[in-house]
């Protein structure tokens, strides 16, 4: 267990600085953390967050500078190096392997670490640290089988079988509905503060960091222009204006005219879900909203030709979905920007510009001059060049919103659409949807982000346990659409 000493920082960071070839991501970064503290690190997507903490992890080295461990020096190899000085990541994209079980995951990780143990012990164990965190994780599921909270829930676990003391969250939260993630941050106070644990937390949600954190540090463009403070000096509106240089407008839904219907969900049925039926129409934001792992990522599935329903129809007009294949989907004029980025949207090998590609006709010959361009309206911090998967969470999502976006849809699937992105991010891209209403689009949004929904949509429709729980229209009563997500008519 950490030891108590406040006086001792747990980890150190001095004067440290990453470049990748010509993209300098950190520039003389110092900060420390103390045991029982919770410290944030904020920034915009790009800023070197995740750098940060891949160079704290032993995933990668640093250019210069140094790191300290309880004032000793440190410079972890490995991730193993760093489990074993006590240092864990829990790490924005998942690291665990979808075929295997949760217990099986357990046992891998130990491995890894050279631990002898068996399977029916990590189970054991496993389902003992989920008992007394108050998660619920079944030990026999296959990974690829569970929701995406689940497997974040799961990381969790997984970086706590080691019994580190200090442990690095980077991003824990961004999937997770509000109320999962009012229950995980409960959890991450008690580890800090009752386990004497140091925590350092990366996070775009703000509300988070003034409700957890104990010290704030901003970081923009590598470098730190906010030095560690008491987060109480600081209101959630300048924490955004600092992360990203100026102030952040949000985007608010105004009133459109409403054409005729573009996507038809008729008493859709599968063997979770159903039946379901909506509508959405020219120039307006249906939102779904409910807590996950209530039939979303089915929907989804079945949206973009994943599954084949058992019942029902999904029609695009007056086509059946299904008779379009999901590589014909944007040249006729559909968009997809999808929940799980890593798994369904990028190619992780390949370049950012032949991402770009996917799903279009644009030639060869001018892809680097295309992708630029679109990189550059979206602020994607990287290269064409750069291969997709060496970007970070909240780029990887622009760029796929970029090329989605691009040729101004007719029909935009948005699932979980803002997920990983700064504030300023956040903004632009939400208005950029609103503003495609103008012009006929018409937008499924499914978000775990109950504010967000409230913010940009027309209507909202409520999943609970497979089904639709309830339908509601602004002005929007927030209890009644909670209550809704909770079950309760």
């Amino acid at each position: 267990m950490p030891l108590n000493d406040a006086d001792t920082p747990a980890i150190t960071v001095a004067g440290v600085s990453r470049h990748f070839g010509l993209i300098q991501a950190l520039t003389d970064v110092s900060l420390e953390c103390h045991y029982g503290e919770i410290l944030a690190v904020l920034g915009e997507n790009g800023a070197g967050k995740t750098t940060l903490m891949r160079i704290l992890a032993g995933l990668d080295r640093a250019s210069s500078g140094q790191l300290f461990k309880r004032s000793e020096p440190y410079s972890p190899h490995s991730p193993r190096d760093a489990v074993n000085a006590g240092v864990t990541l829990v790490q924005q994209h998942f690291a665990l392997v979808p075929t295997m079980t949760a217990a099986e995951n357990i046992l891998l990780f130990r491995s890894q670490r050279r631990l002898r143990t068996t399977r029916d012990k990590a189970a054991s164990d496993l389902e003992a640290l989920s008992t007394r965190l108050g998660f619920k994780i079944d030990v026999d599921k296959p990974v690829g089988e569970m929701s995406v909270g689940a497997r974040q829930r799961l990381e969790l676990l997984r970086a706590l079988d080691s019994d580190p003391d200090v442990l690095l969250l980077d991003e824990p939260t961004a999937v997770l509905t509000d109320a999962e993630s009012d229950s995980l941050l409960e959890i991450v106070r008690s580890l800090a503060h009752d386990d004497n644990r140091s925590i350092v937390f990366i996070t775009h949600r703000l509300r988070e960091v003034v409700k957890v954190a104990d010290r704030v540090v901003v970081l923009r463009n590598g470098k730190v222009v906010v030095p560690a403070a008491p987060v109480d000096q600081r209101t959630a509106a300048e924490l955004a204006s600092e992360m990203v240089g100026s102030e952040v407008h949000d985007a608010i839904r105004t009133p459109q005219i409403i054409g005729k219907p573009r996507l038809i969900v008729d008493s859709l049925t599968t063997s979770e879900v159903g039946p379901i039926s909506l509508t959405v129409h020219e120039g307006e934001v249906l939102g779904i909203a409910g807590v996950e792992g209530n039939g979303q990522t089915e929907l989804e599935r079945v949206l973009i030709g994943a599954r084949h329903c058992t019942g029902g129809r999904v029609r695009f007009g007056e086509i059946d979905l299904a008779d379009i294949p999901p590589r014909r989907r944007i040249a006729s004029n559909i968009a997809y920007i999808p929940s799980d980025r890593e798994r369904t949207a990028l190619v992780g090998p390949m370049r950012c510009d032949e991402n770009l590609l996917l799903g279009r006709t644009t030639r060869l010959a001018r892809r680097h001059e295309k992708a630029k361009t679109l990189m550059e309206q979206w602020s994607v911090l990287g290269l064409p060049e750069s291969v997709a998967n060496t970007l970070s969470g909240g780029n990887a999502q622009k760029l796929v919103a970029a090329r989605e976006l691009e040729s101004h849809p007719e029909l935009i699937l948005a699932f979980q659409p803002t997920r990983g992105l700064d504030p300023g991010a956040t903004a632009f891209l939400r208005q950029v949807l609103l503003d495609m209403t103008a012009f006929g689009s018409a937008v499924l949004w499914v978000s775990a982000d109950l504010d967000e929904l409230l913010a940009v949509t027309d209507r909202i429709v409520v999943m609970y346990s497979g089904s639709i729980a309830g339908e509601f229209k602004q002005p929007f009563d927030r209890g009644a659409v909670g209550l809704a997500m909770a079950g309760i008519a």
